[in-house]
């Protein structure tokens, strides 16, 4: 337990030592705006990598597996003979869930995970409108809940996404621009299945991704199950997660329990998930090297405090200071002066961060908007950068206490 004198001489002596004080606060103060200021933008880095990926499209996807063909051999029959006639032509089917309808009330009770179910009716079509033709995917949705899988209705330019009408569409804003479409103007969708659909332009949107800004239309569910002939069914059903990186594992766990196969979004994106925890393991290197550099500041000072001041631990000896209270002594101040230094590092390091995220700039011909550094600062981070400056001056202070401990008072009082 710390006592109320150690306690007072080592207050007396920060206070009396005002410059080396100052510029020990201040070697922990940079170390720590550096380790919330690098953390804080490479994490936020990894969000817009990451949101750049699955921005667009459900982390967990559901749908009917490809029939594969079987060989001749392959083939169960009763008697054992197989008989052989005539070749017909069959119609390739499309991949469809029938009885999506009780997956999607029961995907939710899977796991605590599962933010969002969205059905879905998905399929490749030509725009037609005037002399223009384009190749687009179209998607048939209930918007409300498609929304909470796939955000739209906050990438509005124009116009509106939730409460579509049966005849209406919605568009990206790369798409309206090549066909001069406006709110209200006319589109013709030609389904591969060769079924034709008109449709009212009720919104436009721009989400940043232009895969989907220039060849996408969303459409009603109902009106896509008849454009693309597939009855009541749907073709998958999207996911949205609380934790995306536990998508791998939640789909494995998905596939047990339902009849089709599922994939998530990090079997598709291999290569970023590496380049992601390549980024972590730097950060990791520079918080390592950052405090070991802060460590060994506040341990040389420390020790030159020591050496400059063994006169003064002589006579504090002489007057009955134990060991134990010079060892105190020393510790306290190193853990004093690491966490006021590690308070203004973090002061410094969030408004840092701050100032530099209201930086931004336009990005999209819509007037869109990013931050040019998209730092990521959460009070975790903030507390963890805090706590550890406090351990590494505890720490760094600690030989330097020791040796200010082992000093014979006789020797330098005589030697004084």
């Amino acid at each position: 337990m710390i006592d109320r004198f150690s306690f007072s001489v080592a207050i007396r002596h920060l206070l009396y030592y005002k410059g080396q004080t100052l510029l020990t606060m201040g070697v922990v103060a940079v170390s720590v705006t550096l380790i919330i200021f690098l953390g804080a933008l490479i994490g936020g880095l990894q969000k817009r990598l990451i949101s750049s990926v699955t921005g667009a499209i459900p982390h967990v996807v559901i749908r009917q597996p490809e029939r594969k063909p079987i060989a001749v051999w392959e083939v169960a029959t009763a008697n054992g003979v197989l008989y052989l006639g005539e070749r017909v032509k069959l119609q390739q089917q499309k991949r469809k869930i029938e009885d999506w309808q009780s997956w999607e009330a029961r995907l939710p009770t899977f796991s605590d995970n599962i933010r969002a179910v969205s059905p879905v009716v998905e399929g490749q079509a030509f725009v037609n409108r005037n002399e223009k033709r384009k190749a687009v995917t179209v998607v048939g949705v209930f918007p409300e809940k498609h929304n909470g899988v796939v955000d739209i209705q906050s990438k509005l330019v124009q116009g509106r996404f939730f409460g579509l009408n049966g005849g209406e569409a919605v568009v990206g804003f790369k798409l309206a621009d090549e066909f001069a479409l406006k709110l209200g103007d006319k589109i013709r969708v030609v389904s591969a299945e060769g079924n034709v659909g008109n449709y009212t332009v009720a919104g436009i949107f721009d989400t940043g991704f232009s895969a989907v800004d220039s060849a996408t239309v969303f459409i009603p569910l109902r009106d896509a199950q008849s454009l693309f002939g597939v009855g009541n069914a749907v073709t998958t059903i999207g996911l949205k997660l609380q934790r995306i990186f536990e998508a791998k594992d939640l789909a494995q766990q998905i596939a047990l329990q339902v009849p089709y196969e599922t994939r998530s979004w990090m079997e598709d994106n291999q290569q970023l998930l590496s380049g992601l925890r390549a980024q972590s393991q730097s950060s990791n290197l520079i918080l390592v090297f950052t405090t070991i550099a802060a460590g060994f500041g506040i341990a040389s000072i420390m020790i030159t405090s020591v050496v400059t001041r063994l006169r003064e631990i002589g006579i504090l000896k002489a007057i009955g200071a134990t060991n134990r209270q010079i060892l105190q002594i020393f510790a306290i101040e190193g853990t004093l002066l690491a966490f006021f230094g590690a308070i203004a590092g973090a002061i410094q390091g969030v408004a840092l961060s701050l100032a530099l995220y209201s930086i931004r700039v336009q990005v999209s011909e819509t007037g869109r908007t990013a931050e040019v550094f998209p730092f990521d600062l959460t009070p975790d981070l903030v507390i963890r950068a805090i706590v550890i400056a406090v351990l590494v001056g505890l720490a760094a202070s600690w030989y330097p206490a020791w040796r200010a401990a082992r000093v014979n008072a006789i020797e330098v009082i005589r030697g004084g």
